[in-house]
Protein backbone atom coordinates (compact mmCIF):
# COMPACT_ATOMS: atom_id res chain seq x y z
CA UNK A 1 0.00 0.00 0.00
CA UNK A 2 2.77 2.68 0.76
CA UNK A 3 4.96 1.36 -2.32
CA UNK A 4 1.41 2.41 -4.27
CA UNK A 5 1.01 5.85 -2.54
CA UNK A 6 5.08 6.39 -3.10
CA UNK A 7 4.53 5.13 -6.91
CA UNK A 8 1.29 8.07 -7.04
CA UNK A 9 3.66 10.64 -5.22
CA UNK A 10 6.28 9.62 -7.83
CA UNK A 11 4.34 10.46 -10.81
CA UNK A 12 2.28 13.78 -9.57
CA UNK A 13 5.79 14.93 -9.28
CA UNK A 14 7.02 14.06 -13.00
CA UNK A 15 3.37 15.55 -13.88
CA UNK A 16 3.90 18.53 -12.37
CA UNK A 17 7.82 18.65 -13.40
CA UNK A 18 6.63 17.91 -16.76
CA UNK A 19 3.92 21.02 -16.86
CA UNK A 20 6.89 23.42 -15.44
CA UNK A 21 9.34 22.22 -18.26
CA UNK A 22 6.76 22.83 -20.68
CA UNK A 23 5.55 25.54 -19.75
CA UNK A 24 9.65 27.20 -20.32
CA UNK A 25 9.19 26.43 -23.36
CA UNK A 26 6.93 29.22 -24.58
CA UNK A 27 6.75 32.86 -23.95
CA UNK A 28 3.40 34.26 -23.28
CA UNK A 29 2.49 38.41 -24.18
CA UNK A 30 -0.47 40.24 -24.23
CA UNK A 31 -0.79 41.87 -27.50
CA UNK A 32 -3.24 43.41 -30.16
CA UNK A 33 -3.65 42.26 -33.48
CA UNK A 34 -2.74 45.01 -35.96
CA UNK A 35 -3.15 43.76 -39.01
CA UNK A 36 -2.70 40.36 -41.50
CA UNK A 37 0.36 38.92 -39.28
CA UNK A 38 1.45 42.29 -37.46
CA UNK A 39 0.88 42.61 -33.54
CA UNK A 40 1.42 45.51 -31.07
CA UNK A 41 2.84 44.39 -27.77
CA UNK A 42 1.63 45.71 -24.76
CA UNK A 43 2.45 43.76 -21.91
CA UNK A 44 4.93 45.40 -19.48
CA UNK A 45 7.42 41.89 -18.05
CA UNK A 46 10.83 41.31 -19.28
CA UNK A 47 10.12 38.98 -21.39
CA UNK A 48 7.64 41.13 -23.48
CA UNK A 49 10.76 44.04 -23.46
CA UNK A 50 12.77 41.35 -24.74
CA UNK A 51 10.30 41.11 -27.54
CA UNK A 52 9.88 44.61 -28.45
CA UNK A 53 7.07 46.97 -29.18
CA UNK A 54 6.34 45.16 -32.46
CA UNK A 55 6.33 41.58 -33.91
CA UNK A 56 5.09 39.33 -36.66
CA UNK A 57 3.64 36.16 -35.68
CA UNK A 58 2.79 32.85 -38.36
CA UNK A 59 -0.05 30.99 -36.93
CA UNK A 60 0.15 27.27 -37.52
CA UNK A 61 -3.31 26.45 -39.80
CA UNK A 62 -4.85 24.94 -36.84
CA UNK A 63 -4.77 27.88 -34.27
CA UNK A 64 -6.84 30.86 -35.70
CA UNK A 65 -5.67 34.58 -35.27
CA UNK A 66 -7.75 36.68 -33.15
CA UNK A 67 -9.65 39.22 -34.49
CA UNK A 68 -8.12 42.73 -35.96
CA UNK A 69 -8.16 44.88 -33.77
CA UNK A 70 -8.63 42.68 -30.92
CA UNK A 71 -6.16 41.83 -27.51
CA UNK A 72 -5.41 38.14 -26.68
CA UNK A 73 -2.81 36.50 -25.08
CA UNK A 74 -0.38 34.72 -27.36
CA UNK A 75 2.12 31.77 -26.42
CA UNK A 76 4.91 31.82 -28.28
CA UNK A 77 7.89 29.39 -29.30
CA UNK A 78 11.07 30.75 -27.10
CA UNK A 79 12.87 30.81 -30.88
CA UNK A 80 12.42 34.16 -32.00
CA UNK A 81 13.86 35.15 -35.42
CA UNK A 82 15.59 38.30 -35.70
CA UNK A 83 14.64 41.13 -37.99
CA UNK A 84 12.49 43.91 -37.59
CA UNK A 85 9.97 43.31 -36.25
CA UNK A 86 11.40 40.32 -35.25
CA UNK A 87 9.41 37.00 -35.96
CA UNK A 88 7.84 34.36 -33.94
CA UNK A 89 5.70 31.37 -33.99
CA UNK A 90 2.15 31.06 -31.93
CA UNK A 91 1.26 28.12 -29.78
CA UNK A 92 -1.53 29.32 -28.28
CA UNK A 93 -3.57 32.17 -28.44
CA UNK A 94 -6.34 33.24 -25.60
CA UNK A 95 -8.98 36.03 -26.84
CA UNK A 96 -8.88 39.29 -23.83
CA UNK A 97 -10.66 41.68 -25.24
CA UNK A 98 -12.40 41.58 -29.31
CA UNK A 99 -12.42 45.36 -29.12
CA UNK A 100 -9.51 46.54 -27.42
CA UNK A 101 -8.73 50.27 -26.49
CA UNK A 102 -5.06 50.59 -26.60
CA UNK A 103 -2.98 53.30 -25.53
CA UNK A 104 0.88 53.49 -26.53
CA UNK A 105 3.17 56.81 -27.50
CA UNK A 106 3.89 58.47 -30.18
CA UNK A 107 7.41 57.19 -30.61
CA UNK A 108 5.82 53.95 -30.88
CA UNK A 109 2.98 55.45 -33.41
CA UNK A 110 5.21 56.21 -35.79
CA UNK A 111 7.24 52.73 -35.75
CA UNK A 112 3.56 51.20 -36.61
CA UNK A 113 2.93 53.61 -38.95
CA UNK A 114 6.59 52.81 -40.80
CA UNK A 115 6.15 49.02 -40.02
CA UNK A 116 2.14 48.76 -42.09
CA UNK A 117 2.90 51.13 -44.84
CA UNK A 118 -0.85 51.15 -46.59
CA UNK A 119 -4.13 52.64 -44.76
CA UNK A 120 -2.53 53.47 -41.86
CA UNK A 121 -3.06 57.10 -41.02
CA UNK A 122 -1.08 59.47 -38.28
CA UNK A 123 -3.62 62.13 -36.95
CA UNK A 124 -2.97 65.12 -35.10
CA UNK A 125 -6.08 65.92 -32.89
CA UNK A 126 -4.59 69.53 -31.98
CA UNK A 127 -5.27 72.85 -32.86
CA UNK A 128 -4.51 74.34 -36.10
CA UNK A 129 -1.95 76.85 -34.66
CA UNK A 130 -0.30 73.65 -32.52
CA UNK A 131 -0.36 71.68 -35.89
CA UNK A 132 1.87 74.72 -37.44
CA UNK A 133 4.04 75.00 -34.83
CA UNK A 134 5.22 71.37 -34.85
CA UNK A 135 3.94 67.87 -35.34
CA UNK A 136 4.72 64.55 -36.83
CA UNK A 137 5.88 64.16 -40.22
CA UNK A 138 2.93 62.20 -42.00
CA UNK A 139 0.22 63.71 -40.03
CA UNK A 140 -3.18 65.00 -41.02
CA UNK A 141 -5.10 67.43 -38.83
CA UNK A 142 -7.78 66.79 -37.20
CA UNK A 143 -9.04 68.82 -34.09
CA UNK A 144 -10.81 67.21 -31.53
CA UNK A 145 -14.04 69.53 -32.06
CA UNK A 146 -14.63 68.68 -35.77
CA UNK A 147 -12.85 65.06 -36.14
CA UNK A 148 -16.10 62.98 -35.65
CA UNK A 149 -17.34 65.15 -38.34
CA UNK A 150 -15.01 64.56 -40.90
CA UNK A 151 -13.05 61.58 -40.52
CA UNK A 152 -15.76 59.72 -42.44
CA UNK A 153 -14.97 61.86 -45.26
CA UNK A 154 -11.59 61.98 -45.27
CA UNK A 155 -10.73 58.00 -44.10
CA UNK A 156 -13.69 56.17 -45.62
CA UNK A 157 -12.58 52.93 -44.63
CA UNK A 158 -13.22 51.52 -41.58
CA UNK A 159 -10.48 49.07 -41.25
CA UNK A 160 -7.59 51.49 -40.99
CA UNK A 161 -5.32 51.60 -38.88
CA UNK A 162 -5.94 55.16 -37.33
CA UNK A 163 -3.09 56.77 -34.48
CA UNK A 164 -4.48 59.82 -32.85
CA UNK A 165 -2.23 61.86 -30.86
CA UNK A 166 -2.05 65.40 -29.20
CA UNK A 167 -0.38 67.24 -26.35
CA UNK A 168 -0.48 65.47 -23.67
CA UNK A 169 -3.12 62.46 -24.60
CA UNK A 170 -6.06 64.15 -22.66
CA UNK A 171 -7.60 64.88 -25.85
CA UNK A 172 -6.21 61.90 -28.26
CA UNK A 173 -8.18 59.78 -25.70
CA UNK A 174 -11.47 62.03 -26.18
CA UNK A 175 -11.01 61.64 -29.73
CA UNK A 176 -10.49 58.03 -29.94
CA UNK A 177 -13.42 57.18 -28.30
CA UNK A 178 -15.73 59.30 -30.49
CA UNK A 179 -13.65 57.72 -33.30
CA UNK A 180 -14.18 54.23 -32.48
CA UNK A 181 -18.36 54.72 -32.15
CA UNK A 182 -17.95 55.67 -35.57
CA UNK A 183 -17.54 51.62 -36.16
CA UNK A 184 -13.37 51.95 -36.87
CA UNK A 185 -11.83 48.76 -36.27
CA UNK A 186 -8.40 50.01 -35.39
CA UNK A 187 -8.12 53.36 -33.22
CA UNK A 188 -4.91 53.54 -31.32
CA UNK A 189 -4.64 56.86 -28.36
CA UNK A 190 -0.95 57.56 -29.27
CA UNK A 191 -0.97 59.58 -26.55
CA UNK A 192 1.07 63.20 -25.84
CA UNK A 193 3.34 64.90 -28.43
CA UNK A 194 5.10 66.10 -25.56
CA UNK A 195 6.92 62.29 -25.15
CA UNK A 196 8.06 62.34 -29.38
CA UNK A 197 11.61 61.91 -29.22
CA UNK A 198 12.15 62.58 -33.15
CA UNK A 199 12.16 65.64 -34.99
CA UNK A 200 9.03 67.68 -35.56
CA UNK A 201 8.13 69.79 -38.94
CA UNK A 202 7.05 73.11 -39.02
CA UNK A 203 3.81 74.59 -41.30
CA UNK A 204 0.42 73.50 -42.78
CA UNK A 205 2.07 70.74 -44.83
CA UNK A 206 1.76 67.42 -43.39
CA UNK A 207 5.09 65.99 -44.69
CA UNK A 208 6.18 62.18 -45.70
CA UNK A 209 4.75 59.46 -43.65
CA UNK A 210 7.61 57.85 -41.76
Amino acid sequence: MRKKAYLTFALCLLLVFSLVACEKDYIKIEAVRLRANSYLVISQDDLSHQIGDLVTISFPAKLDQPPVGSLAQISLSQEIRESYPPQADAKAVELIDEKALVVTDPNVAEKIAWHLGENVFLIDVRTEAEYIEGHISGSLLMPVEVIADRIVDEIPDRDAVLLLYCRSGNRSATAGKMVRELGYSLVIDAGGIIKYEGKLITGSDPGAMP
